[in-house]
């Protein structure tokens, strides 16, 4: 069994987007995470997903999985029971002073004085909406005060929302009230991405949902759905970032991939 819980938070947020609950009795899974256009805190209370590499790479009972540019394969071989916040991470690098930029890790470890003291205490509570709500008060202590996004925050949050229909040197220009290079930097060190390449996941996602709901695949609606130049520019930003074609991809059955990608 692989059952998921996804809990969407009611109002607007200044740094959750939304909950994740993840538990798995199966004796064995491997499968393809798919970039997402967030960042995820996870809380791991039973046994911890490896990540598929040369060597394997054990996780952390607790982390933050960056936003990556390209896919990465999770396995695991017992039983998980796993906590998970969406964050906007552009706000969180900024309250904890992290740096997201680019590395070879696909985790990045949590200051452990703040973490460790909270993955005990969520880990001592049952149900779903006891961790949501420790969380929801530990994430006020942080930032006691009203959160006022910066230029970082809001060109990233223009990705999100016009990303599929607007072609990214103008969100960029709209958003930019100094050095383009410098907004540019700032925001790679403060998502783990270039804008592109944001940019580039946010429209496979949208794509993806539309495919999800049941639409059959016009390759040639998703070009123009997207705002891509032609068939080879969506096909190549696809394997970029997913690892496959769209063909092989969606042959396929994606029922624990879209699990973790959220859908």
């Amino acid at each position: 069994m692989f059952q998921v819980e996804h809990y969407i938070t009611k109002s607007p947020h200044w740094l959750i987007r939304q909950f994740e609950i993840f538990n798995f009795t199966e004796p064995f899974f491997m499968e393809k995470y798919v970039p997402r256009p967030d960042i995820a805190l996870i809380f791991h209370f039973k046994h911890i997903p490896v990540i598929e590499d040369i060597p394997p790479v054990k996780l952390e009972p607790y982390f933050l999985a960056p936003v990556l540019p390209h896919s990465i394969y999770l396995s695991s071989d017992g039983e998980m029971e796993s906590f998970i916040v969406i964050c906007k991470p552009t706000v969180l690098s900024r309250i904890l002073k992290l740096d997201f930029s680019p590395s070879a890790k696909h985790d990045i470890n949590l200051p452990r004085d703040l973490f460790q003291p909270l993955w005990l205490q969520i880990s001592q509570l049952k149900t779903s909406q006891e961790r949501m709500s420790c969380f929801a008060g530990f994430a006020e202590h942080l930032q006691s005060r009203p959160y006022h996004p910066d230029a970082v925050d809001i060109l990233y949050d223009c990705i999100l929302e016009k990303g599929t229909t607007t072609h990214l040197k103008d969100i960029v220009t709209q958003n930019c009230w100094a050095s383009q290079r410098t907004l540019e930097r700032n925001f790679i060190r403060r998502t783990g991405v270039n804008p592109k390449t944001l940019a580039r996941i946010v429209r496979l996602h949208h794509l993806w949902t539309k495919i999800n709901a049941g639409e059959n695949i016009d390759y040639q609606y998703m070009v123009f759905d997207g705002n891509y130049f032609d068939q080879s520019h969506f096909i190549n930003d696809f394997k970029n970032v997913i690892g496959e074609t769209p063909g092989s991809f969606f042959k396929r059955n994606l029922n624990v991939v879209r699990k973790f990608s959220g859908k």
